[in-house]
């Protein structure tokens, strides 16, 4: 184990109790940890959120604490939708180091734990999808209690933060552990959120306005944006597997949202990512808004990442059903988006993992 997160999962811990699920950790110094950790972010978005509110019913603001906002936004969503999801998670592309550090450390500023944590609970998440196992499901708990539907959104929004389960890395953080960009903003996540909330704002300030919108800058363009944003991201976790449509037949509940993916760039597009968890593209339809896709092909052409995973083109066959235009071809070098984990981590996170062919598959119809 890396010796970054030995502190918080020594190797020789030995749980009192077992999951029923391979990978899931209850108890222990990990758990402990989560629990502070999470509670000190998200405690400080709260009370930074408050305190906002309460400085523009109080105080005038304008384009200076809101402009903040706004680039912070877009800022942290690309680094979220990019960064942790469909680069750290899914290996969705390829990059070069100064590359993979850039967007580690912007999606690290959306406040949301480490690279190394947030990928290795979102890839648990693929492999026990809306079953016992999963990080953040609405429809079972971390040790595999089923909920009812208000308790359940309720978990998979926030409650799991705080529950005593956690992703075991030897499972869920293959590729991670060892990756020295990961390591190094893992080991600077605390400097990264406070720079984030409070850093950053702050110098936005005072190039664009002065110091009597430090603190107005602060708490909207920091606290505020982060929680805002948050809620979003835990959104996608808790509606996007209970409200919108389901145009393939996964075996859980998520669902494709059109106001989660405008507000995530793309990431509420959610039943499609789950059908294609490794694409670098979440729309599928022309319409169907990816803001961080086209990002991503933006970098493409820049030359700044490469080796791009793309999803099959659907055309409608000649009884209205949805299916593949063409067969994906295999390579053995590559894994194929369609390649989901098996329940001890399995393919989806295996180096140089060999692609079986994929067949034409068929779509349901949209709600």
């Amino acid at each position: 184990m890396a010796t970054a997160y030995r502190d918080i999962q020594p190797d020789n811990f030995e749980p009192s109790e077992a999951h029923p699920q391979h990978g899931v950790i209850i108890g222990g110094p990990a758990a402990r940890a989560k629990r502070i950790e999470y509670g000190i972010l998200l405690s400080s978005m709260v009370l930074g959120s408050l305190g906002a509110l309460y400085w523009t019913l109080t105080h005038a603001t304008g384009w200076v604490e809101w402009s903040a906002f706004l680039f912070g936004y877009v800022l942290i969503n690309m680094g979220v939708g990019i960064g942790y999801h469909r680069f750290y998670t899914h290996r969705s592309f390829e990059a070069g180091p100064k590359m993979r550090l850039a967007i580690g450390i912007m999606a690290q500023m959306a406040c949301q734990a480490s690279v190394l944590k947030w990928a290795a609970d979102h890839r648990r998440h693929h492999a026990f999808s809306d079953r016992v196992g999963d990080v953040h499901s609405p429809y079972i708990d971390g040790h595999g209690n089923k909920m009812s539907r208000l308790k359940g959104l309720g978990i998979a929004h926030f409650g799991w933060l705080f529950d005593n389960t956690t992703s075991d890395m030897n499972v869920y953080g293959k590729g991670l552990i060892d990756d020295p960009q990961v390591l190094w903003c893992h080991r600077h996540r605390w400097s990264i959120a406070i720079f984030s909330s409070i850093v950053f704002p702050a110098l936005w300030a005072l190039a664009f306005g002065g110091p009597e919108h430090i603190i107005g800058t602060i708490l909207i363009g920091g606290f505020l944006r982060n929680f805002f944003f948050l809620n979003f991201v835990m959104g996608v976790n808790s509606i996007g597997h209970v409200f919108g449509s389901q145009r393939f037949k996964t075996k859980d509940g998520s669902r494709n949202n059109w106001f989660m993916a405008w507000m995530t760039f793309g990431d509420g597009w959610h039943n499609n990512h789950h059908q294609h968890p490794r694409s670098a593209y979440a729309g599928l339809m022309w319409w169907e808004v990816d803001v961080n896709g086209y990002i991503i092909s933006l970098w493409e052409k820049m030359g700044l990442v490469w080796n791009v995973r793309r999803a099959p083109k659907y055309v409608r066959d000649a009884d209205g059903n949805l299916v593949q235009q063409k067969r994906l071809a295999a390579a053995d070098q590559q894994q194929s988006p369609e390649d989901m984990s098996q329940d001890d981590g399995g393919i989806m996170f295996a180096d140089n993992a060999k692609i079986r062919d994929i067949k034409t598959e068929t779509a349901a119809d949209p709600l």
